[in-house]
């Protein structure tokens, strides 16, 4: 059988997740595909061809510790083991992707996401078509396995949006799941209109997702804690960012955990806006500055775009490009740019081409899925 799930992109929202704020994120038509043939193995021998002819694993998914520190398909298994799953039979696995690796576009994820969906169809548990119609529930389960059991940076999007696919609205809820055994810590908005027109493009620089996400993140939960200690009433979620900027003054504005929140607060309205625009299809036309205000607080005050991305975005608005940002944790990876235009974005691949600069046209995709 085969199993696959998409890679995403970060629309409006970024570094806001782990704060406890919503994003808008899409899955895109680069998918992570695993292959599985069942064996007299009790494990699962996996083949990563992607990282070169002899890279191998073996995952025992009854094992009580993991293989290594990013053992991300024995945490999905041992997730599942959690919930009452038995897996009686192994087999050997073969992992290949279409998604840039270590570049901000959810390929941990979308591996984790498709490997669940894997397990889920050859593990055994008396509930278990219960889980296969809970998606929202199994995305969560895909976060507790990748990022709860190695104490990852980051919030839930990545999962969220590789196991469930489409254009997303992910928030934060406290409703209780009719899924089985609890609560779902975030909701799920699919959102019906569609985002035409977006090149992703590979800057070529690796990344550390992790290094990146945890050094940017306490760094923006300090700002806020300190932005707190100057305004007693203080609320990341219902705070007016105009409001608050007009009665800080220019010295207080100066501070460092004063410009980061503020930034904060004007990315988490993008968001809000973002939200509108695809919830009402009305407001197209100034996506594109939205996208390039969210990547001046991403690269200046955040601090997490790099030249090489700077130079691309500057030449693909050059070319025609209605605006862009970074994507992902950012410090590399890749960055995409929005050209609803059909001529424009001819000029921009003739452009990128003529730069030599890897890209990919995407669309909006499906969830994992089980393809044979």
């Amino acid at each position: 059988m085969q199993t696959s799930a998409p890679g995403r992109i970060c629309l409006f929202g970024e570094h806001q997740d782990y704060l406890g704020l919503p994003v808008i994120a899409m899955a895109v038509n680069l998918r992570f595909h695993i292959e599985f043939k069942r064996t007299e193995r009790s494990d699962i021998l996996i083949h990563k061809p992607d990282l070169g002819p002899d890279i191998s694993a073996v995952v025992d998914p009854h094992a009580i510790e993991p293989a290594g520190p990013d053992d991300f398909c024995w945490g999905i298994a041992r997730t599942l083991i959690e919930e009452g799953f038995d897996f009686p039979f192994g087999g050997e696995a073969t992992f290949r992707s279409r998604i840039p690796l270590r570049a901000g576009c959810s390929s941990s994820s979308a591996m984790s996401a498709a490997w669940m969906r894997l397990l889920l169809e050859i593990g055994t548990h008396p509930r278990k078509i219960e889980y296969l119609q809970s998606p929202e529930r199994i995305a969560h389960l895909v976060y507790k396995g990748e990022k709860e059991k190695f104490h990852g940076a980051g919030g839930m999007m990545d999962q969220y949006s590789c196991y469930l696919g489409g254009l997303i609205h992910v928030f934060p809820e406290s409703k209780i799941s009719s899924a089985p055994n609890g609560a779902a810590a975030y909701g799920v908005e699919s959102l019906s209109n569609k985002l035409e027109g977006i090149i992703l493009i590979d800057s070529g620089e690796p990344k550390d997702t992790q290094g990146v996400l945890g050094s940017v993140s306490q760094r923006a939960r300090k700002s806020i804690e300190l932005a707190q200690s100057d305004i007693n009433d203080f609320d990341l979620v219902g705070a007016n960012a105009s409001q608050i900027e007009s009665t800080l003054s220019d010295a207080m504005k100066a501070k460092d955990h004063w410009i980061v929140t503020l930034d904060q607060l004007k990315n988490r309205d993008l968001c809000r806006r973002g939200l509108e625009i695809f919830r009402t299809g009305r407001g197209f036309d100034g996506l594109g500055a939205m996208l390039d205000e969210e990547h001046r607080i991403l690269s200046q005050t955040l601090g997490i775009s790099t030249p090489r991305i700077d130079w691309i975005l500057d030449i693909a608005r050059k070319s025609g490009a209605a605006g862009g940002k970074i994507n992902g944790s950012g410090g590399g990876g890749t960055c995409f740019c929005y050209a609803p235009d059909p001529e424009a974005r001819q000029n921009l691949l003739k452009v990128f081409e003529e730069n030599a600069i890897r890209h990919f046209k995407v669309n909006s995709d499906a969830g994992a899925r089980l393809e044979t």
